[in-house]
């Protein structure tokens, strides 16, 4: 099996318009509800069965995903199964829309940061603040962050984080 290739944005556009390729996204269906590469078909990592992927014409098959980490994962399991594939967009959908290419968004699609990632961003705001305040004052400020800690310990054992059920409170997107 030949190597994969890294494609440019351009390149796979103008590919696109002369029916060289065909694109396929390999992000979850709600991120490819929210926005996608016209024309991309959808088959998800979580589900992805190389022997899945469309054939029988002569385009060929290029990968994407939002950055190029899991469509490079997916490049892996074709060429571990023996399907061809031609390569992926370098630096996925984030890449094409830096390109400013063109992107198809759900009129209804949510923008702004998700549950998860104002969790992270407290999460992490507070750990930095009490390794300063400790640093400044004293050490008892190291408590603040050992909570912290242990909040987020809690909730990925048992699944529930009392910050995500605040923010979902202040209107932010589930994940």
């Amino acid at each position: 099996m030949t190597e994969h290739k890294d494609f440019d944005p351009a390149e796979v556009q103008a590919g696109l318009e002369a029916g060289r390729y065909l694109l396929v996204d390999v992000r979850e269906p709600g991120e490819f509800a929210e926005e996608r590469i016209p024309g991309a078909l959808l088959a998800p990592l979580s589900c992805f069965r190389p022997e899945h992927l469309p054939r029988g014409d002569d385009r060929e098959i290029i990968l994407h995903c939002k950055s190029g980490g899991r469509s490079g994962r997916a490049l892996q399991m074709c060429r571990d199964a023996g399907v061809p594939v031609a390569g992926h967009v370098k630096g996925g959908i984030l890449n094409w829309k830096s390109a400013k290419l063109t992107t198809e968004r759900a009129e209804d699609a949510p923008t702004g940061m998700t549950i998860q990632q104002a969790v992270m961003a407290m999460a992490s705001a507070l750990v930095l603040v009490s390794i300063a305040l400790s640093l400044a004052f004293s050490p008892v400020w190291l408590m603040l962050g050992a909570g912290v800690s242990a909040m987020l310990l809690q909730a990925s054992f048992t699944g529930f984080c009392p910050a995500s059920s605040v923010f979902a409170k202040l209107g932010f997107r589930p994940a």
